[in-house]
């Protein structure tokens, strides 16, 4: 695992001194070794956490000694992941005459690329960010995996190209602009991220995923070539034939992610999909670490399921219990994000990998299951749904009164939260219902009436207790990408849209954001064998009966495990990773939490109206409502400001 950063410019040299700069803030993802090139308006720079071939591998690297230079000229290349299939792809490459100093999947890739240029991407298996500068074509291209397990931010301005792994790395360059985007702004507060191609600035971006950007340097043109994304859903098959498939694939995807020259073990998080994946590693026969965090809170802890599993397993498990975290170390772990995350889950997480790494450099996760194996309670609530809105209108309203009135409870996704969520965005249309679910704020409830000229006014709120202030100008559609993703899918009510809609939305733009920051804050890499594309594309092909019941969810990978697991884990509910927020926030952290959000830190946010969250704080610390989402999404974003 790497950090990678670079710059081509237009005209001119490249600053060395800078790009070492940037380079050694990237040193926590690659504290192993360090790689520079700087030739006149090129420089490619990296940061390396030795994982495979702890001998060879070092990058930048570059063709010039292969026998098939001849095909494309020199090619020099910076890579942070891995690539799964290089057995597959190195026999093939040997056989075309191209030859190996090392055995590191590095070179299988430049090879790979001299070979069969931007038609590699397609081939390969794993999870990646990629620079490639062809110094005959004078053409940089940056392309990132098919599910944006990695990441890849970009600056193309009027002086050239930089990227890097991280938003840190490119704000060292004085020359880059720190304006603040406000529609990214605006999506970070209805969605808890901001989401791709956007950034938190307005002078970089992020590469999608499944997509190269191929720049031109003579014309200064870039080209965006997407290389995978949304396929028409295949055949489905007979029970017998997926589970047999599925199975195969999982095993085989596991085996590939477990070759490592250093130690490697398992996040097991008492839920079944990191089980799944430890029964396979279990299958190999290899004795392997498991590590789970547990709080002491009943209905938020899976320690006995974690517990259970591993030794079942026969893994060596490593268990830790999270105290409540003290406000510099919540201070401590929001300041790793160079850009806002509203996800509560980063506390535990962090705790998690920073406790891991004292004993593995590398780690399995089940993360990904859920979007391939209808694993979240929103798909049953998105089929309830399409009864939901064939109710009377006066129906549907009398049941949201009743569902507010509902006592509230702390519990870890009680079942007054499940049914006041469904109530609220039941009645919308797709894929509206289904952002519902996952909505922080509402339009009604971020827009002043007077910040929304030209808008509807379905889209403004009262001009009182809104959360943005009276100057905030809203830009584009702040869920735009929900839109788009629908729309990638074809537009259509049914369960392969909803699960390929959150693949594009908070699997990449939350989810994986957190993963790869938080472990690689500790030099720590997270593989995550369900999103190996042989299993997601298998997975594709399982009947939504046999993914989704009326009641039940993640049906397929349950049938796979059930004589693999105990029995309380594969019938056991989804449950996340989320600790006691809401707890916290009206006990132990309530003062902390009423000073980050005081009048006058959100006078100094630009945006935000400063009188906003009295009542929701007033009311969460009563328990008369559960505020503890937006709280956490406001606080996140104060705390990120001043990080």
């Amino acid at each position: 695992m790497c950090g990678i950063v670079g710059r081509v410019a237009w005209s001119g040299p490249i600053d060395r001194s800078l790009l070492i700069r940037q380079s050694d803030a990237l040193l926590h993802r690659g504290p192993d070794e360090g790689g520079l090139w700087v030739e006149g308006p090129v420089g490619l720079a990296m940061r390396r956490l030795k994982v495979v071939d702890l001998v060879g591998g070092q990058q930048p690297m570059d063709n010039r000694e292969c026998p098939c230079h001849s095909l494309r000229g020199t090619l020099r290349l910076v890579f942070n992941g891995e690539i799964y299939n290089t057995p597959t792809l190195k026999p093939e490459l040997l056989a075309r005459g191209h030859k190996f100093k090392s055995h590191s999947d590095t070179e299988v890739l430049l090879h790979a690329l001299e070979e069969w240029g931007d038609n590699a991407w397609n081939k390969l298996n794993g999870m990646f960010a990629v620079a490639v500068y062809d110094e005959r074509a004078h053409r940089l291209t940056l392309a990132r995996d098919r599910h944006g397990i990695k990441p890849l931010y970009y600056n193309l301005g009027p002086d050239g190209v930089r990227f890097a792994s991280e938003i840190k790395a490119l704000l060292l360059d004085p020359a880059l602009s720190r304006e603040k985007d406000p529609s990214a702004v605006d999506a970070y507060f209805s969605l808890g991220y901001v989401p791709t191609p956007l950034s938190i600035y307005k002078s970089i971006s992020k590469l999608p995923p499944g997509s190269a950007l191929s720049i031109d340097v003579a014309s200064r043109s870039p080209r965006l070539m997407p290389f995978a994304g949304f396929e028409p859903r295949s055949a489905p098959l007979g029970r017998a034939e997926w589970m047999e498939g599925l199975d195969d694939r999982l095993a085989a995807a596991v085996a590939r992610q477990m070759v490592s020259d250093v130690p490697i073990g398992v996040s097991l998080s008492g839920g079944l999909d990191s089980s799944a994946i430890a029964s396979y590693v279990n299958r190999l026969g290899r004795p392997l670490d498991s590590f789970h965090v547990y709080f002491a809170s009943p209905s938020y802890s899976e320690r006995e399921e974690a517990g259970r599993t591993a030794n079942r397993l026969g893994l060596r498990h490593h268990e830790w219990e999270m105290p409540t975290p003290p406000p510099d170390e919540v201070e401590r772990v929001v300041g790793l994000f160079d850009e806002p995350l509203s996800d509560p889950s980063v506390l535990p997480t962090e705790f998690l990998f920073r406790k891991t790494r004292e004993h593995v450099t590398v780690t399995l996760s089940g993360d990904g299951g859920d979007e391939i194996f209808a694993g979240y309670p929103t798909y049953l609530a998105d089929r309830w749904a399409r009864w939901y809105r064939r109710l009377p209108v006066a129906a549907q309203n009398l049941l949201r009164r009743m569902g507010t009135a509902l006592p509230v409870s702390f519990q870890r996704i009680s079942w007054d939260f499940k049914l006041k969520s469904f109530l609220a965005a039941a009645g919308r249309p797709q894929p509206l219902a289904h952002l519902g679910w996952q909505e922080l704020f509402t339009a009604e409830e971020k827009y002043s009436r007077s910040a929304v000229d030209g808008k509807p006014p379905a889209f403004a709120g009262d001009s009182g207790n809104t959360l943005f202030n009276r100057s905030f100008i809203p830009g584009a559609n702040p869920v735009e990408s929900f839109h788009r993703a629908y729309q990638e899918s074809g537009g259509i009510d049914h369960l392969t849209a909803w699960m390929w809609l959150d693949r594009r939305t908070h699997l990449m733009d939350r989810f994986l954001v957190k993963v790869d920051r938080l472990s690689m804050a500790h030099s720590l890499e997270v593989r995550v064998p369900m999103l190996d594309n042989e299993v997601v594309d298998w997975s594709a092909r399982i009947p939504d009966s046999d993914q989704l019941g009326l009641f039940t969810t993640k049906r397929s990978l349950r049938s796979l495990m059930k004589d693999r697991l105990p029995s309380n884990v594969v019938r056991g509910s989804k449950k996340g990773f989320a600790p006691p927020l809401a707890e916290w926030l009206a006990g132990p952290l309530y003062s902390w939490a009423a000073s980050v959000l005081s009048p006058a830190q959100l006078r100094r946010t630009e945006f935000l109206n400063a009188e906003a969250p009295r009542v929701w704080l007033a009311e969460h610390r009563s328990k008369h409502r559960d505020h503890s989402r937006r709280l956490w999404t406001l606080m996140n974003y104060v705390l990120w400001l001043g990080a």
